[in-house]
């Protein structure tokens, strides 16, 4: 394998806070001062500037698999092969996790660079997955954990900059370089959140890395809240213009936006990230005029923390479940339906879900209506087909909905929508801190019931569905992708 020197990428691993204890347990058994190691198994997934590696299951050292009478980490061959042959029945990746001794340090020692230069040959050899990955951990007496990573690939290095640990109850961004509690900064606008919450927890939004979809009556009050609790790192992805009827729940949205005439409206995304920068002009925003089925939108999530979506298709719904398996991208969903009789409104009922690794995905749930995903998918030209098909049916008396059935628009308004936007922004506070979490991993609510008519429950997944089965996969569990851009639709652009 050659390897281009010049060059050296930047790679986010992602991994489940239970593999992260089972890690740490397993490579910290002899410490202080000796070391240990377990080979893991992986899935990738390339961006445009880098990879990022989703960590799936360990492949633990059993019996003489290394040999423990050294100080330092030496494999047998038979812990090899069994590790290789492993990653070739599952086709996913394959690398080396070690730790140094206490107060060691990260730096990878001349022995570790001949470990690698020998496994990152040898193991491509099983399978066609090529990508394999080499951590370090070490532990300081204070029970700080350093940690120091390098990858290769199709002839690229890649350096771990990274790592993103997962779970119901909090989510957790780490970086190889790691500051000191001393260093965290602190602003005035966020004494409160700090006198509630403590510093490090504002320390953890600051560095969080938030994508929403849908920047419209939900997605932009969510935008809003986050920004003024210090979220500095956003994505921001919708495919529309502003248009006027937007004005009456699209937070940052005003009519002078439209004082050249509505043809020269700026997308949502825009007036979004105008909104984040006018609070906090430190904020990075990163905006795509597209949808979360595409290529583009996708390689800007998966490096994300966390995933709000706002925009209550079926298609989305069913793409942040399947990012939250398959990538380990946790997501909350969120979405509001106005029910009537009468002529007087009887419902204003917030629905909120929470996706993440290990939990049912949006198919298990019953989140998703197939039809409604069906249509939102298909062309206009597809559309006037089925209809004309479904007209000709029913004039040979055959059944209309077999081709055709019409699908409501569901019209909401901004001050319930900006309710529920605070709402998913507030949950999101809770889960990137791990300050708190929501009573049930799937609640709605009706504001005008007593009792608010609440009902929530945390289900199971289905036996063998693929939330259950592909944790982690990423790319190499593609063949069980459940949706994908329709090939009409317009490219994904950054703006």
């Amino acid at each position: 394998m050659v390897i281009d020197q010049k060059v050296k990428l930047t790679a986010i691993m992602r991994i489940t806070g239970a593999l992260r204890e089972r890690l740490e347990s397993l490579i910290f058994s002899r410490y202080p001062d000796k070391e240990w190691a377990t080979y893991f198994l992986f899935g990738t997934h390339r961006t445009a500037d880098g990879m990022v590696i989703t960590f799936v299951d360990l492949i633990e050292p059993e019996g003489n698999d290394l040999d423990s009478t050294t100080a330092i980490v030496r494999f047998t061959e038979p812990y090899s092969l069994r590790a290789a042959l492993e990653k070739h029945k599952r086709g996913l990746c394959l690398g080396v996790i070690h730790s140094h001794p206490q107060n060691y340090g990260v730096r990878p020692s001349s022995l570790d660079d001949d470990m690698d230069s020998y496994y990152r040959d040898y193991f491509p050899a099983f399978g066609r997955e090529s990508a394999y990955f080499s951590l370090i951990f070490s532990r300081t007496k204070e029970g700080d954990i350093r940690f120091s990573g390098r990858g290769w690939n199709d002839g690229q290095e890649f350096q771990l900059t990274e790592i993103v640990v997962v779970s119901d109850k909090e989510i957790r961004r780490e970086a190889a370089s790691h500051k000191s509690s001393a260093e965290l900064s602190q602003n005035e606008y966020r004494v409160r959140f700090n006198e509630i919450y403590g510093a490090e927890a504002a320390a953890r939004l600051r560095n969080a890395r938030v994508v929403i979809i849908g920047a419209s009556g939900t997605g932009s009050p969510a935008a809003h809240v986050l920004a003024r609790a210090g979220v500095e790192n956003f994505g921001l992805i919708d495919p529309q213009q502003l248009a006027k009827s937007n004005l009456e729940r699209l937070h940052g949205s005003y009519e002078a936006h439209f004082a050249k005439g509505e043809t020269e409206a700026p997308l949502k995304v825009a007036v979004v990230r105008d909104l984040i920068k006018a609070i906090n002009p430190r904020a990075t925003v990163t905006c795509i005029a597209g949808n979360i089925l595409q290529p583009l939108a996708r390689d800007h999530v998966v490096g994300a923390d966390l995933i709000i979506c706002c925009t209550d298709t079926n298609h989305s719904r069913t793409a942040i479940s399947e990012l939250a398996y398959r990538y380990l991208v946790p997501a909350i969903d969120v979405g509001v339906v106005f029910e009537s009789k009468n002529g007087s409104i009887t419902g204003e009922i917030g629905r909120v879900t929470f996706y993440s690794p290990g939990g049912p995905c949006a198919h298990c749930l019953g989140s998703v209506d197939p039809w409604r995903a069906t249509v939102e998918l298909m062309s206009e030209e597809e559309k006037d087909r089925r209809r004309r098909e479904a007209r000709e049916a029913v004039l040979r008396g055959d059944e209309a909905g077999v081709y055709w059935r019409d699908v409501p628009e569901l019209p909401t308004v901004g001050h319930f929508t900006s309710m529920a936007g605070a709402l998913a922004a507030s949950y999101a506070i809770g889960w990137l801190t791990g300050k708190f979490t929501p009573p049930n991993r799937y609640f709605e609510f009706n504001i005008l019931a007593p009792n608010f008519d609440y009902v929530g429950f945390d289900a199971l997944c289905r036996s063998g569905c693929y939330c259950e089965t592909l944790i982690g996969h990423a790319d190499q569990g593609a063949h069980a992708a459940l949706i994908s851009a329709p090939p009409h639709w317009p490219d994904a652009r950054l703006v």
